[in-house]
């Protein structure tokens, strides 16, 4: 048995700032728990695949502080020049374990999520890997336990297997995040589930797939490929990156896969997106607001409140975030998190505040 992690740690965890910046992204930061988030995932996946089998995708700027939470030696780390999304960077994975180990398996995660029940995920990684055996995609399906407009979708056709009580599903099409009406409608079809972004297939059925959607890139990876552990692999890997299209896994390979399955996750799944996410994941006090760090309310309902510089008062509010931290203060309505990007942007035409993203 040839199984690799892939890790993919590239994300910039906008929608967390002010905690999460530029330089010290989402991922590393300690949100829930005195481990970081991608502490926590290398952590749990270390328990079914060994720290040496495991392949963080990653930034050059970001190498230092990933080596500074994992204890993890160079060969590991495969730094991306560019950010591309999740199609090139995986690709890039699966032409350097191909090199390393032509029959390997894949189980490709996002550095950034929460699972719980762990024992059930494992089951779950298991199971995939013995159906990618069959030259099969597998990505994780997580039933919907609400109408959330904040996930991508998955609409699973024909059961293909079960096994241990877990089933699977032959994949129909991805679905972008719906209006709110769209996602009551999947909540009740049963047959839509979150798009969880993690992965199992052998690395010779991906390459496939991406030769086939995206001939050119794969051409060129081929191409660099035997320039690896060489002293020109870096100068090269900018030169392909330069023209990498930039487009995730599902859109330009997936959608269009004729051997998709779905395993779906009976395990606790969260990508954690925004600052909303605390709201599922801490406790609420009298008022159900959640407070973290010192902060004095009065009249204040249904909030979320971060501090980790001074103090925050509050009174007379309601369903707002306020994150105080780093010299930054950011005071927004709950229902306007998911857009937090929309405010990043506009704060950075200003080049004198650069230094708060």
């Amino acid at each position: 048995m040839k199984l690799y992690a892939v890790i993919l740690a590239g994300g910039k965890g906008e929608r967390f700032w002010p905690k999460s910046r530029t330089n010290f992204p989402k991922q590393f930061v300690s949100l829930f728990g005195k481990d970081s988030l991608i502490q926590q995932t290398y952590k749990r996946i270390r328990k079914i695949v060994a720290i040496y089998n495991q392949y963080y995708v990653i930034p050059d700027g970001l190498v230092t502080i990933l080596k500074k939470q994992i204890p993890l030696k160079d060969k590991n780390i495969i730094i991306e020049p560019i950010g591309r999304n999740t199609a090139p960077a995986i690709a890039l994975a699966a032409i350097y374990l191909e090199k390393i180990s032509p029959d390997s398996t894949m189980v490709v995660l996002p550095a950034d999520h929460l699972i719980e029940n762990e024992d059930k995920f494992y089951d779950c990684v298991w199971f995939a890997y013995e159906i990618a055996q069959r030259g099969f995609l597998v990505t994780f399906g997580i039933p919907p336990t609400a109408p959330d407009t904040g996930y991508g979708y998955i609409h699973v056709g024909q059961k293909y297997s079960k096994k241990n009580g877990i089933d699977s599903y032959y994949g129909q099409k991805f679905v972008e995040k719906p209006n709110l009406a769209l996602a009551k409608e999947y909540l009740r079809a049963k047959t839509y589930f979150w798009n969880s972004g993690m992965f199992v297939w052998k690395t010779s059925t991906i390459l496939d797939a991406v030769k086939l959607c995206l001939p050119q890139f794969y051409n060129s990876l081929k191409d660099f490929q035997q320039y690896i552990g060489t002293s020109k692999e870096y100068k090269l890997l900018e030169r392909l990156y330069k023209n990498a299209p930039a487009t995730s896994i599902d859109y330009a390979v997936l959608e269009s896969a004729r051997n998709l399955i779905v395993v779906k996750g009976n395990f606790i799944w969260d990508d954690v997106g925004s600052w909303q996410a605390l709201d599922r994941h801490f406790p609420w006090d009298k008022q159900r607001n959640i407070v973290i760090g010192d902060s004095y309310n009065k009249d204040t309902k249904k909030s979320i409140i971060v501090c980790d510089d001074g103090l925050v008062a509050t009174m007379g509010v309601e369903n707002l975030i306020i994150v105080r931290t780093k010299g930054v203060t950011l005071v927004i309505p709950k229902e306007k998190a998911t857009d937090l990007k929309e405010l990043i942007k506009q704060i950075a035409k200003d080049k004198t505040r650069l230094k708060y993203l």
